[in-house]
């Protein structure tokens, strides 16, 4: 999750600014690979199985992501957005319900970067469905094919909405597609916590995985096909996160893994304020009173160190505020 954020707001300070050249673009762009965003529904299918594993309460569920997802949320964003309903011109009430509320993405897509959470909304409201279905019984082979039915039953629906409705998939796009990953965060978890997997059986997977997507990269030089370079997307992220898994482990416990650990280790902590904050502010400069009065620049590093700045408190505060423990 540190990873995944810390690329994210490293790529953004770029993209904030359309600076596409340079040697720490090329880095940004490197960053992009490894986890990001793909990475985060990933993660969180995965860490979801886990949680609900242990307690299969359906009710208190839904609490706990009320109380650790939309109620931030919420709270985070009233203030930007009661600020674009007093002051801008070209933002309603509709807006104003539609954005906190997080249906404005599925009617008119993403905006200021909440695709994140409308999608996760979505997908914590029908994990309690996924995991009866799929996980319910201990027999991996059916697990498995479970698994494949949906995913296969997903893909045709994506299929179908790109070919029929291509402009609201266009739309919806940035967040719909990468739904997967967090289908096949969760079939991970069950292998690891069910020891379906074996340390053997792992880094063969992640040698497989990694020759799938050399392949893929490789055939993407000579097609230019949308679902070549989502597949290609798809297995980018399977090599790369169990890839640093290993490589975090060969740092081990010494000055220098200690040190890298805890860097990102900080970033994931924090990871949902540092989401949201940063965007937030960006969207506050480059929409408001100080956008003439600020360059790109200074909005998108502003942002940063603002979100940077205020993450700790604001988590702190969030959790007197749900009485997270």
């Amino acid at each position: 999750m540190g990873i995944a954020l810390f690329s994210v707001m490293f790529s953004h300070w770029f993209g904030f600014q359309e600076i596409t050249t340079g040697i720490p673009y090329l880095v940004s762009t490197i960053l992009t690979k490894l986890v990001f965003t793909g990475g985060l529904l990933f993660l969180s299918g995965f860490g979801l199985y886990y949680s609900f594993s242990k307690d299969h309460g359906v009710r208190g569920f839904y609490k706990r992501r009320l109380t650790r997802l939309y109620i931030p949320f919420l709270l985070l964003s009233l203030p930007l957005y009661t600020y674009f309903l007093c002051c801008r011109d070209d933002y309603g009430l509709l807006d104003y319900a539609g954005q906190l509320s997080t249906l404005f993405f599925w009617f008119k897509g993403n905006y200021g970067g909440m695709w994140y959470v409308a999608i996760s909304l979505f997908l914590y409201l029908v994990f309690p469905a996924i995991y009866l279905f799929v996980f319910k019984t201990h027999s991996g082979g059916r697990v498995v094919a479970k698994a494949c039915i949906m995913l296969i039953t997903l893909y045709l629906a994506l299929v179908g909405i790109r070919t029929f409705f291509p402009s609201y998939f266009e739309v919806v796009e940035i967040g719909i597609e990468k739904i997967p990953f967090f289908i096949l965060g969760m079939l991970l978890a069950y292998g690891v916590r069910e020891t379906v997997l074996t340390r053997k059986e792992y880094r063969y997977g992640v040698l497989v995985i990694g020759v799938l997507y050399a392949g893929l990269t490789a055939l993407n030089r000579f097609m230019d096909s949308y679902w070549l370079n989502h597949f290609t997307g798809i297995f980018q992220k399977l090599f790369f996160i169990p890839l640093l898994c290993i490589l975090f482990n060969l740092l081990g416990n010494g000055f220098v893994g200690r040190t890298v650990k805890s860097f990102f280790d900080w970033f994931g902590k924090y990871s949902l304020e540092l989401y949201i904050l940063h965007l937030h502010f960006y969207m506050f400069f480059h929409f408001g009173f100080l956008n003439t009065s600020l360059s790109d620049c200074a909005q998108a590093t502003m942002a940063m160190c603002f979100a940077l700045a205020l993450c700790v408190p604001v988590n702190r505060l969030l959790a007197m505020v749900t009485k997270r423990r």
